[in-house]
């Protein structure tokens, strides 16, 4: 699929649920983007400790949405994420299952960031029937490249 095929169809999955930001992509269609496009960046907004306990995407960002313990509102993220990139970068934003990087890409869509898409079901996923995350969407589920930190 191409950068413009990838792109349309994020763009029409988030105009179809009504949001602002530039699009929300399947993980393959964001990979296949950070492959194709140096400027795209993954910014993962999850909280430090899931990044320690879970793994993370090589080569993000991380760029906590809410801060841990009490997931409360991190005062900093507009401050940290002019330090990592530009309004003209792909932002391609990750979390633990697609909410807070939508509330992230929302946000930053608000700010003037053009290029603001969510990465649908986030690192991990919803929960299986045995209440387990990583195996049914998501980053993990979709086989493609992490590591533990």
């Amino acid at each position: 699929m191409s950068t413009a095929e990838i792109l349309e169809k994020a763009h029409e999955r988030a105009k179809a649920a009504g949001k602002r930001h530039a699009g929300d992509m399947t993980p393959a269609e964001a990979h296949a983007l950070l492959r194709e496009h140096p400027d795209a960046v993954l910014v993962d907004v999850r909280s430090h400790p899931e990044l320690d306990f879970v793994g993370m995407v090589e080569g993000g960002k991380h760029i906590p949405w809410q801060n841990y313990p009490g997931m409360t509102p991190n005062p900093d993220f507009d401050q940290q994420i002019k330090k990592e990139v530009t309004p003209d970068n792909f932002l391609l934003l990750l979390c633990r299952t697609g909410g807070r990087s939508l509330a992230a890409a929302e946000h930053l869509a608000s700010l003037g960031y053009h290029h603001c898409y969510n990465i649908l079901g986030g690192f991990e996923g919803k929960q299986d029937h045995q209440g387990q995350r990583g195996k049914v969407e998501g980053w993990k589920a979709s086989g493609l490249p992490w590591k533990h930190k």
